[in-house]
Order: structure tokens, then C-alpha cells, then sequence
């Protein structure tokens, strides 16, 4: 009879709910948790003690002052309190290490298990097996939002919209999107024409960090939080490519992509800050193309002033569209003007089509083009008729083993090593003779072919592709050219305008 009583005597628990956010819910609120709670210890026959709350905290951990306060009340209550009860297992954790760790260890310590309202399982090792997949699925679910998430966020930034907080200059906005969607941008704030201020006077190229920090604190550029700028956040601005109209960041890989948000400083200020500010070294994360389809001339062509390469870029126009422009930008070529892309291309193949040889000179260009293919096919040829020498003797000696191990001479070991062998010297000729005979086809149409090049320069660049075009280029001209901007003409470094 004492037995029957003492197993009917109630047992006693604490009771844990925790509410992520309205948009989280799924119609868990506070209220549904409790309810559920309630009823599951009433038809279990246990006692509340006491309720633990955690509102808007995420499960992905165990940082949380509710759930801290029921394990450090647990710690205290050996052998006084039998389980912790939750809604779900997912609201006590939904991240495995953490529940193990800095759950389940210290409620197994004194003695308390962990009971679900909504789900059934035991102590039994079946019962644990499922608290473990319960916590595992909730894991599971968050990974497949933080990845959902993080996807749509790349999305997003690929298609030029902000995501991450607003800079200096700039307040976070909306904007609908072609399916009327709101999209988040950057908005200029109060802010922006001191930004562009500073970034300006940067760019003149006269100016220190330091010196710059310092003239930022004065003219007023603060914070988002109303604090000056340290000269480390004064290098960050500077260097900023959204100040320029892109997005770059660790949701496009750190590529530039064209944002929706409206510059606040234009394209040729900005490289000439990275100039300014990095020199000749390339910024760490910014990805740029070696070659771009836009400006083939890139790398030829050479600032009238300094002789260095032309930089290449398509400043925002005041319609909203681009004008791609070759430029320099650097501090001692102010004043060198930038040239519309389309602009210097055309006076490019102007200059192409001069360069036209006479009838002479095509006939001894190919008379040279003949007697360099004879003596270069003769070698080949030599070179060929030896491999195939070597592949002859290679078959005769394979067939020559093959007699033998039929006549029993040899052993089939023997037979299969040797065969290996012969096989293994055949394919490395067969290839290094397949790589002479590729170098053989050089023909008469190859050089006829030749001859078009140097009859039509023009039109063969044109049809090129940008790689082509761009090996073309270096070919012909070596030491690269200069441009003059107010005559639209070429010319070598004896004479910038001089016509080649």
C-alpha cells in the first residue's frame, strides 16, 4: 500500500518557454506553450514550480537569461526537481554541441531530465536517440534559413541592392524592384556633401591621412552615432566603392557590382583615390577584369603627360546611363582630359587602315613567309619520319614477344611486362608525333591567309576577339601608344600627336 503511494506521489519540474518573434512563431506563442505545458504535467502528474521566459532570443544558443536562470536554479536542486519541460524540444536548443554542452550535461548532473509537451520519448536509449534528432531537426531548419537567407541576400546584392548597415553619407531606404517589390538602397542623408567633401579634397592628392582626418573633424563629418571619424574610418571611406554607386561586399564575393543607390563622388574621383591611397597595388577583395570587352585598347594606349598606361572606366552619366572613357588619373596628369571609349576606338581604326604595305612588300613579305615554313616543315618533317621509325620497330619488337611467349620461350609474366612496356614508349611517341604534325599544317592557306592580315589590318582587328585584338595590338606596336585628345590621333613617344 506505502509502495502504490509512493508512486503516485507527484513529481515536480520547471517549466522553460522561449518566443523567437511574431514572424518566427508558427503559432507558438507564450500562450500556446503554456497551455500545452499545463496539460502535458497535469496528465503526468507533475508540479510547476517555476516558469522560465525567454522572449525574442534565438535557440542557436545557450546564451539566453532565462534558460541561464533555470540551470543555475537546477544546480541547486538535487534530487528536488525531476524534469524541465518544454513546449518542444527545439525551444530548450536547436543547435546539437550547445544542448549537449550547456544543457543536457548540467540537467543529467543533477538528476533532471528533459520532457517535451508535444513530443514522445523516454529515457530509454530509443527515447534519447530522439531528443537528439528533435534538437538535430531544429538545427537542421535553422542551417536551411541561414542558407536561404544568405542566398537571397547574394541575390539581392548581385542585383545592386544594399545589405548590410548604411554607411557614412547615406540612411538606409526602399525601393520597388520590376515586380513592385521593396528592395533596401542607400539614400543620401545630410551627411553626403560633407562625404563628398573630403573625398574630394583627397583626390587633389595633397593631402594626408592624417591631415585629411583632421580636416573631416572640422568641417563637421561624423558617425552615425554623432562620433568623429578615426583616421583608420577616414582610410575606409576613401577606399569605399559605394561612394562610387557600386555594391561590394562579402554577399558579392567582394566583386563590384552597379548599386541602385545614387554616388556620391564620381568614377574618375574614386580611382583616383585608390591611386592616391594604394599606388601601383591592387586593393584586397576588389576583383577587376585583366581584359574587358569595352576597352580593348586598355594597356596600349599611354597618358600625352606621364607615358603610363590609360586607366579604363564607365563613369554614371547625369541620365542615369554609362560613358565608358579611357583617363589617367594620377595626381601629376591633372588637366589630361578622358576620352569617350567609342571616340578613340574609331580613331584607332582610322590609324589601322594607313597601315597598308605595297605590292612589293606583300610579295617579299610572302616570299619570306614561304622559305621560314620550307626550312621549319623540312626539320618537322625529319623529326616526324624518325618517330615513325621508332613507332615501326616498337610494333615489330610487340609481335616479336608475342611469338615468343606462343613458343613458349618466355612466361606469361614475362609476356605481360614486356607488352606493358612497349605499350607505355608508344603512347609517349604517338603523342609527341600527333604535337609535330599539328605544327606541320602550316599551309599555303595559312599564309594566304597571312597576307589578308597585312592587306586588311583594319577589318582584322575588328573581326578579332578582344584576346586577338589585344596580342594584335603588341605586335604592331611594341612601346605602345599616345593619344591626343584634341586632335583624335596617335602617335609614338617622339612626338605625342605625330602621325605613325
Amino acid at each position: 500500500m506505502n509502495q502504490n503511494l509512493h508512486r503516485q506521489q507527484p513529481k515536480r519540474a520547471f517549466a522553460y518557454l522561449r518566443y523567437s518573434s511574431e514572424k518566427q512563431s508558427n503559432g507558438e506563442t507564450l500562450v500556446t506553450q503554456r497551455h500545452a505545458i499545463e496539460k502535458y504535467a497535469e496528465d503526468k502528474n507533475i508540479i510547476i514550480d517555476k516558469w522560465f521566459i525567454d522572449e525574442a532570443k534565438s535557440g542557436k544558443n545557450a546564451d539566453r537569461s532565462g534558460l541561464q536562470s533555470l540551470l543555475e536554479e537546477a544546480m541547486q536542486q538535487r534530487n528536488n526537481i525531476d524534469h524541465m519541460i518544454v513546449y518542444k524540444m527545439n525551444r530548450a536548443s536547436r543547435d546539437l554541441p550547445t544542448f549537449f554542452t550547456s544543457v543536457h550535461a548540467i540537467l543529467q548532473s543533477r538528476g533532471i531530465t528533459l520532457r517535451s509537451a508535444t513530443e514522445n520519448f523516454d529515457d530509454s536509449a530509443q527515447g534519447n536517440f530522439l531528443q537528439s534528432l528533435y534538437i538535430g531537426l531544429g538545427q537542421l531548419d535553422n542551417e536551411i534559413k541561414r542558407d536561404f537567407t544568405k542566398d537571397n541576400m547574394r541575390q539581392l546584392a548581385r542585383q545592386g541592392y544594399w545589405q548590410n548597415a548604411p554607411i557614412v553619407g547615406y540612411s538606409m531606404g526602399r525601393t520597388t524592384n520590376d515586380e513592385g517589390k521593396l528592395r533596401p538602397i542607400l539614400v543620401k542623408n545630410n551627411m553626403a556633401p560633407l562625404v563628398q567633401d573630403v573625398l574630394e579634397r583627397f583626390s587633389e592628392g595633397n593631402i594626408s591621412k592624417a591631415e585629411l582626418t583632421r580636416y573631416a573633424a572640422a568641417k563637421g563629418l561624423r558617425s552615425r552615432y554623432g562620433n568623429k571619424l578615426s583616421e583608420d574610418r577616414i582610410h575606409k571611406l576613401i577606399k569605399n566603392p559605394a561612394y562610387a554607386g557600386y555594391v561590394a561586399s562579402n554577399h558579392t564575393d567582394w566583386e563590384l557590382i552597379q548599386g541602385k543607390h545614387d554616388p556620391i563622388i564620381s568614377q574618375e574621383t574614386y580611382d583616383l583615390n585608390q591611386t592616391l591611397l594604394f599606388g601601383k597595388r591592387v586593393r584586397a577583395g576588389e576583383k577587376r577584369q585583366a581584359i574587358h570587352p569595352d576597352y580593348p585598347l586598355k594597356g596600349l594606349v599611354r597618358c600625352p603627360k606621364c607615358t603610363k598606361p590609360l586607366y579604363a572606366s564607365a563613369p554614371k552619366t547625369g541620365a542615369g546611363g554609362r560613358s565608358p572613357r579611357y583617363h589617367c588619373s594620377r595626381s601629376t596628369c591633372k588637366g589630361v582630359k578622358s576620352v569617350k571609349a567609342d571616340i578613340m576606338h574609331d580613331s584607332f581604326i582610322d590609324m589601322l587602315k594607313q597601315i597598308k604595305p605595297d605590292e612589293r612588300v606583300l610579295k617579299l613579305y610572302k616570299e619570306v613567309l614561304l622559305a621560314e615554313s620550307t626550312n621549319r616543315l623540312g626539320k618537322l618533317n625529319t623529326k616526324i619520319s624518325r618517330l615513325r621509325n621508332d613507332l615501326s620497330e616498337i610494333d615489330n619488337s610487340r609481335i616479336l614477344v608475342i611469338k615468343k611467349f606462343t613458343a613458349d620461350q618466355i612466361s606469361f609474366e614475362d609476356k605481360n611486362e614486356l607488352i606493358d612496356a612497349y605499350d607505355k614508349d608508344k603512347l609517349i611517341l604517338t603523342e609527341n608525333m600527333n604535337e609535330l604534325l599539328s605544327q606541320q599544317r602550316i599551309q599555303e592557306t595559312d599564309i594566304e591567309f597571312a597576307l589578308n592580315v597585312m592587306e586588311r589590318v583594319d577589318a582584322q582587328w575588328l573581326d578579332a576577339p578582344i584576346e586577338e585584338q589585344q596580342r594584335f595590338q603588341r605586335m604592331l606596336f611594341p612601346e605602345g601608344l599616345v593619344y591626343d585628345h584634341e586632335s583624335h590621333r596617335f602617335g609614338t613617344f617622339l612626338g605625342c600627336g605625330e602621325r605613325i
